[in-house]
């Protein structure tokens, strides 16, 4: 029976890591080095590449995984004195202790604040480099028990071009992008990127904007092409905090006051950011309430009033101000349009799936297994003796698995693999012991992006209600003292704020934040925004989720007998009704999830602009493709140019379509009215149907008003 794909890619990603951690001990063997030629003689593994240039290749790859688990990979000239010019060749190694964890102890408030920023990120990228960061800090972290949190920030990224600024941010590299601002207008903006951070649910870019002159703040989403980073380096302002830039961005202040009708029972959500308004209006349609809904600018009501869809309209007879609210009825009208000029262009458009590319996967899993195989190693160099059992429950791997990385370590040592040059590894016993590995022993300091990955987490965490700012703060600053890299905690923590600056929780959350630390039941009545219905629950909470500039509540329903998470601004009443229960599958999530166990019941395929492709990310696409749609008699959509026709970034494809699960018809259909123009669905055709419907019932309400 031949062996499945899964195994044999097992075996070579075991095979790779086995390769470079010989390597690795050859580098750390002796100070003088090994040239290239003598590295591939005296590396198993070296042997399968078939020739000189695959060699080159393979030992390039290699250095730069070692290099990415913070091992200084370095290339010195031959000091041999009897050598020509010719033989001369550069010769590579790993200087002892150009790697060791700099002196950094946490407390245990600290490690627990850290083992929550760790747990942050949604991204699966970025969750390696912090869950591999908080391994490396292991031997510096508190064992004391500390103060358990209620609160767990969670970080999404929702945008491909997040990847490549925090790499330019970095690297200290300038970028170049299109951008479109909140205008409309389009642009190409050369930028030495500073730092970036997310704030009110959105992933912003700071920095200096080269053909403004001037600081600049850039969101992620208005970007649209890919980011190309230039070979121009810059050094940032010394006094630059991206913590700083984002504590001082406010939210835009209300200048729009506008009455809305919503029909009776429905548009809850819309419902939650409006005040009902108690005095009579002789123009409300029967079976309709009047809202006043408060917002920014015209664009922003109208987007509110057409996620609503039918359930709402604009008032064009009454109001304070009757031409305000006539700008946002049109603005309404105009976005309906939009939207379903969109939806007929889309709708029943082919998609060709093509083979779905996982980027650095193969990279991912090597590195992945050798930073397993090291943290072994410092753990039992530490724990001599542990147990078998209760170390692979440690790193989260079954006992086979462990028992196999035990084997891979058995074969490893310095060139000459002979007996005594081997690791030392037992285990027959039940209990695990390693020796001869001592320079492996060490604590291995972080690499910069694993750093950023953990400031992240905390970055998100200082901005949380109920988040202990100084203890974050120093938590950073020893972090960054971690990879030797100071200024990265100066870049990202935010400076000290006064007490009126610091985010506060609301009256309810504040009773579900103290039910929690007391340990009691509460009755919510709670908005279910994709039924559109208020329901009541019983819950025993246990925590609270930030993520995407929205609150979440985790806890027991005892209704659904079962885990459940609450988004806190769908809660509109909170009741204590007694002492809460233990639940054992509350106790074992190690990972708190808001998204629902079960299968999404409504499937369907989107396709969106440029302006949209956030939508594919954010909402988790299970595959995505380029599509072409038939062309219209408008104008295509600008996209910007340099200078003189100079080279610039990659345009991003103008449609994506992107397979996506919603928990019902109703909530896709407000995103399509939401995001006017910007998104629409393909397929299947009863779900076409009825976004189809949704929009010309949304036309129709804003057509008919009294």
């Amino acid at each position: 029976m031949p062996p499945s794909s899964g195994s044999v890619s097992g075996r070579s990603t075991a095979a790779s890591a086995e390769r470079l951690l010989n390597l690795l001990i050859a580098l750390l063997d002796r100070e003088s080095g090994y040239t290239r030629d003598q590295l591939r003689e005296i590396v198993p593994g070296y042997h399968k590449a078939g020739s000189h240039d695959a060699f080159e290749r393979m030992f390039e790859r290699d250095k730069s995984h070692l290099r990415s688990l913070g091992y200084p990979v370095e290339e010195i000239p031959d000091d041999d004195p009897w050598a020509t010019d010719v033989q001369l060749a550069p010769r590579y190694r790993v200087s002892r202790g150009s790697y060791q964890l700099p002196q950094v102890q946490f407390s245990a408030e600290e490690s627990a604040v850290l083992a929550v920023a760790a747990d942050a990120w949604n991204d699966a990228a970025q969750d390696r480099l912090a869950r591999r960061a908080l391994d490396k800090l292991e031997p510096a972290l508190s064992h004391e028990a500390a103060p358990g949190r209620d609160v767990q920030p969670t970080v999404a990224v929702a945008d491909p071009a997040f990847e490549p600024l925090l790499s330019a941010v970095l690297s200290h590299r300038t970028v170049r992008f299109d951008y479109v601002d909140r205008t409309g207008a389009f642009s190409r903006r050369t930028v030495q990127p500073w730092g970036v951070g997310s704030r009110f649910g959105a992933w912003y870019l700071a920095g200096w904007d080269e053909d403004r002159q001037a600081k600049r703040t850039f969101r992620l989403t208005r970007i649209i092409s890919e980011v190309a980073i230039t070979r121009d380096s810059f050094e940032p302002p010394e006094d630059f905090s991206m913590g700083g830039q984002l504590a001082r961005m406010v939210l835009p202040p209300t200048r729009v006051r506008v009455t809305i009708y919503v029909r009776q029972g429905a548009a809850q959500l819309l419902r939650q950011i409006a005040t009902p308004l108690n005095e009579e209006d002789p123009h409300v349609p029967e079976g309709f309430d009047a809202v006043m809904l408060a917002v920014s600018d015209t664009e922003g009501a109208a987007e509110h009033v057409c996620a609503a869809g039918p359930d709402a309209r604009v008032a064009t007879a009454a109001g304070a101000d009757l031409e305000t609210q006539r700008a946002v009825a049109r603005a309404v009208e105009r976005r309906l349009n939009e939207a379903k000029k969109f939806q007929d262009r889309v709708g029943g458009c082919e998609v060709v799936w093509g083979k779905q590319r996982r980027n650095g996967a193969a990279k991912a899993s090597t590195e992945q297994h050798l930073a397993r195989l090291l943290h072994i190693v410092r753990h039992v160099y530490s724990h001599q003796g542990a147990q078998l059992e209760e170390t692979a429950r440690h790193f989260g791997i079954t006992d086979q698995e462990l028992i196999a990385d035990l084997q891979t370590l058995f074969v490893c040592g310095r060139p000459g693999h002979m007996p005594d040059q081997l690791i030392d590894a037992s285990w027959d016993d039940g209990h695990i012991y390693l020796g001869n590995a001592q320079e492996l022993s060490e604590p291995v300091r972080l690499t910069v992006p694993e750093a950023s990955a953990l400031l992240m987490g905390l970055q998100t965490l200082q901005a949380l209600p109920g988040g202990n700012s100084d203890v974050v703060r120093s938590t950073m600053r020893k972090v960054a003292t971690a990879a030797d890299a100071l200024p990265l905690a100066d870049a990202l923590a935010a400076p000290d704020q006064p007490a009126e600056l610091v985010p506060e929780d609301t009256e309810l959350m504040s009773q579900v934040r103290q039910a929690i630390t007391n340990n009691r039941r509460v009755k919510i009545r709670y908005v279910v925004a994709s039924r559109d219905e208020v329901t009541e629950r019983l819950v025993d909470p246990v925590r609270i989720v930030s993520s995407d500039g929205h609150q979440y509540v985790r806890g027991w329903c005892l209704n659904a007998n079962g885990p459940r998470t609450f988004r806190a601004d769908c809660i509109l009443s909170c009741e204590d009704v007694g002492q809460a229960q233990a639940h054992p599958r509350m106790d074992s999530e190690t990972r708190t999830s808001l998204y629902p166990e079960k299968r999404r019941p409504v499937q369907a395929v989107l396709v969106t602009d440029r302006r949209g492709r956030w939508i594919v990310e954010h909402y988790h696409a299970k595959r995505a493709a380029t599509v072409d749609l038939p062309p219209t008699e408008e104008p295509p959509v600008p996209v910007a140019g340099g200078p003189g026709g100079s080279k610039g970034p990659k345009p991003l494809p103008e449609y994506v379509a992107a397979e996506v699960d919603f928990p019902t018809a109703e909530a896709l259909s407000s995103l399509v009215t939401r995001h006017a123009g910007h998104v629409a669905v393909a397929s299947p055709p009863e779900v076409v149907r009825t976004v189809e419907q949704w929009i010309n019932n949304s036309l129709f309400m804003g057509t008919t008003q009294p």
